[in-house]
């Protein structure tokens, strides 16, 4: 008991941050992602089939006016993102080269961004099977792109290309 009256204050901190990380890392959708970002007008998206034949789609743009748009809104905003703890750090360092594994054939590189043009938007990054947005937040130093993580990522991935790539074929 003396003992727990001596660190009760480390044990305090301690509890404090686990909590911090375990909220910081919930599932969250892309509004918590870009917090200020609400009833976006504009989505612009564009689709690359990596490996050797892959095709590379021209960027589309939706708004409210197009057909597209309810789904295509409804199938972002499906979309739930773990964020790692340590991106709270990383905000704050530089940007290096990131390595990974090479592409083959089948992968996709997926870009959108969502938002309203003159207000602020939030862009989200598909590659071969790393999703990566860029921190909207105003105090993060180096605007550097930070790490998500998705259930099923490649199939979350494949699937939102799906749900997109009629819209981009060019007709």
């Amino acid at each position: 008991m003396t003992w727990l009256k001596a660190h009760w204050k480390a044990l305090a901190v301690t509890l404090a941050l686990l909590l911090a990380v375990v909220w910081y890392s919930r599932p969250v959708d892309i509004y918590t992602l870009a917090p200020g970002l609400k009833e976006p007008n504009t989505i612009d998206f564009t689709l690359r089939e990596l490996g050797d034949g892959g095709a590379e789609y021209p960027l589309q743009s939706f708004s409210p006016e197009d057909p597209e748009w309810d789904a295509a809104l409804e199938a972002v905003e499906a979309l739930r993102f773990r964020r790692p703890p340590w991106n709270l750090l990383l905000q704050f360092i530089p940007e290096g080269a990131i390595h990974g594994r090479g592409v083959q054939d089948g992968d996709l590189h997926i870009m959108f961004s969502i938002g309203r043009p003159k207000e602020g938007s939030v862009q989200i990054q598909f590659f071969i099977d790393q999703w990566i947005y860029n921190n909207p937040l105003p105090f993060s130093f180096a605007n550097r792109n930070l790490t998500l993580w998705t259930e099923d990522s490649k199939e979350t991935g494949e699937a939102l290309a799906e749900t997109f790539r009629p819209w981009l074929e060019e007709e």
